[in-house]
């Protein structure tokens, strides 16, 4: 009762929209730490689904049995398992993606066509190998366009702002998607963000459960530089958290800031 009673407590001062990064608060007991975004994301609604034992079905309305990998934290720190690949990939277009994905993939593409604007999915899926040749190819660019003055250790730094090591792209889960259209030649650079598609993304992908996840504001805590062509699905349900808390414009909230409140969720449910 008295546990209870102090987590009323604790939701009841949490603002709607955090003003910083999520701190950490003490879970009743003392025993396990809980950032105040994940105590926030706790009481929203679709956060936990649960079946009439009173267990977690889902959670954001993503399965147990799938969440842990489809809201999985990916970033310069945090690796994907060594040899990690979706099990369940299929054709979207030219490119493959998971097949949780690509119902929300297609009716989001529809929707905007719908509308007389094309949007393509230029990049989906990539194999560590794929990811690998990626990078190497950047940094051999890096160090091809600085002449001799930088050597290759600079040159990875410089260039892992731009294009992830492998074992630490998005792109490996089978969740993100870069897109374009005609109106830049089908190219994936800065120049999307002013582009119909771009805008258009920007009010309507949440609906369809993707977020950009390299947004502007949030470059300096991502590690990454700007990327509007670059959207991963997360569901329908914390997408719409996200676009609630404007997480595009947030000036500290990044959207691995949600995924890592989700994993504490997970751990605190008993989700493996």
């Amino acid at each position: 009762m008295l546990a209870s009673t102090l987590l009323i407590l604790l939701l009841a001062i949490v603002p709607v929209v955090p003003p910083s990064p999520p701190g950490i608060i003490t879970e009743p007991g003392g025993t396990k730490p809980f950032s105040s975004l994940a105590l926030r994301l706790q009481s929203e609604r679709s956060a936990v689904t649960r079946n009439l034992a009173g267990n977690a079905d889902a959670i954001f309305g993503l399965p147990v049995s799938e969440v842990r990998m489809l809201l999985l934290p990916v970033d310069r720190q945090r690796a994907l398992p060594d040899g990690y690949r979706p099990p369940d990939l299929t054709w979207l277009g030219g490119r493959t993606v998971r097949e949780v994905v690509k119902p929300d993939a297609l009716a989001m593409i529809d929707a905007a066509a719908s509308e007389n604007i094309e949007i393509v999915a230029i990049s989906g899926y990539r194999s560590p190998d794929e990811q690998a040749l990626a990078f190497d190819s950047a940094v051999w660019g890096a160090m091809a366009r600085a002449g001799n003055e930088v050597d290759r250790a600079e040159a990875a730094s410089r260039m892992s702002r731009f294009v992830a090591p492998p074992g630490h792209s998005q792109h490996q889960l089978g969740t993100a998607i870069d897109f374009s259209t005609w109106e830049i030649n089908y190219a994936l650079q800065p120049a999307f963000a002013e582009t119909t598609a771009s805008r258009w993304l920007q009010f309507h992908a949440w609906e369809y459960g993707f977020v950009l996840s390299y947004t502007r504001q949030g470059e300096e805590r991502s590690g990454y530089a700007f990327e509007p062509w670059h959207y991963r699905w997360v569901g329908r349900d914390l997408a719409a958290v996200l676009q609630r808390d404007r997480y595009l414009d947030h000036p500290t909230l990044i959207v691995d800031d949600y995924l890592r409140a989700a994993e504490e969720i997970l751990a605190f449910e008993g989700i493996p």
